[in-house]
């Protein structure tokens, strides 16, 4: 079986962090986080394609050296047509059913549950479906049984017709690429489950974790997400006894760390955290927390450093940087 992960998104909502590298390869609890989506297809799915446009290299690059078990190929997108207009450019490609992934989100998601339900009702098209309890930043569902009615994207709360999202996650007979014009930008929720939703458009609920890691909200829920899931872990060689650490954490062996370290904690391979706090937050490969830095809700870029008494919080500081002595950054962006 085949399946279709677009990840050619210019990451703005991730930015600075997406200035150095593409969003699927913003490293989520250490690994690039498009290998998580590729961990959770099953081995039937052999056959991938990863449409990609903003810094394409650096993707086919990324995963040419990764063992993944199966056929990927990252195709490059010359010039960005949406996400309905990715997969259309891979329709000479697409044989029988095929599977539809956004780049950017976490689940728990069963794909053999979800091809089941797919099957059983001869679907033209399934979408995964979350129930949320603030759907307005999302596509949002009207439903008939399992049938959906309405798609409305980012309804206004009072005006959403349900709490059920779109998961960012399809199944399709190859009749759809029959509704996607070619060459043209297509949006697949504004433009083509609205048609859809008259020919045969199913919704498939499901329950379990779920989560958009494009934003920093969603980036940190993700990674609380996976830490409470089995990927937390202090490496045995991590030098962490003047630390107190509390809660679902992950520390390589080369890290060093004093002060207080967690909950929900992800430090990259080289980090340290000189009698400092960090909470809520991921530090990326080498970068440092100085005596006395607080970090809360944030991002941390590679080789960035948090100078003495400085406070980070509900921010992305980019690579390289350094927050200097005593300073705050709240709700920023610091490249």
């Amino acid at each position: 079986m085949q399946a279709v992960i677009v990840a050619g998104g210019l990451g703005t909502r991730l930015r600075p962090l997406t200035f150095n590298r593409p969003k699927a390869l913003v490293p989520l609890l250490n690994r690039p986080q498009i290998l998580h989506i590729l961990d959770r297809l099953p081995k039937s799915v052999d056959e991938v394609f990863v449409a990609v446009n903003y810094l394409y290299e650096r993707v086919r690059d990324a995963l040419h050296d990764a063992p993944l078990g199966r056929t990927v190929e990252v195709v490059e997108e010359p010039n960005p047509l949406g996400t309905a207009g990715a997969v259309k450019r891979l329709g000479d490609r697409l044989e029988g059913t095929f599977a539809v992934y956004n780049g950017d989100v976490i689940d728990s998601l069963s794909f053999s549950d979800f091809l089941a339900f797919h099957r059983k009702r001869r679907a033209l098209a399934t979408v995964a479906l979350h129930e949320v309890e603030d759907p307005s930043p999302f596509g949002v569902v009207g439903m008939d049984g399992t049938r959906i009615t309405r798609f409305v994207e980012k309804p206004a709360a009072q005006e959403a017709p349900s709490h059920l999202v779109n998961a960012g996650r399809y199944l399709f007979e190859p009749e759809v690429l029959d509704e996607i014009p070619a060459d043209v930008p297509v949006s697949m929720e504004r433009e083509v489950f609205p048609k859809l939703a008259t020919k045969g458009l199913h919704g498939y609920p499901f329950t379990g974790y779920w989560s958009d890691a494009g934003t920093l909200s969603g980036y940190l829920a993700s990674m609380s997400i996976l830490l409470a899931n089995g990927g937390a872990g202090v490496g045995p060689r991590a030098k962490v006894g003047r630390a107190k650490v509390d809660g679902a954490v992950l520390i390589p062996d080369d890290c060093v760390a004093s002060g207080r370290i967690g909950p929900n904690v992800v430090m990259g391979p080289r980090c340290r955290v000189d009698d400092g706090t960090v909470s809520n937050s991921t530090m990326l490969e080498g970068a440092a927390i100085e005596a006395g830095g607080v970090v809360r809700g944030s991002v941390i870029g590679e080789d960035s450093t948090v100078g003495p008494g400085a406070v980070v919080e509900d921010s992305i500081v980019g690579d390289g940087a350094r927050v200097g002595s005593g300073r705050r950054v709240i709700r920023e962006r610091m490249a």
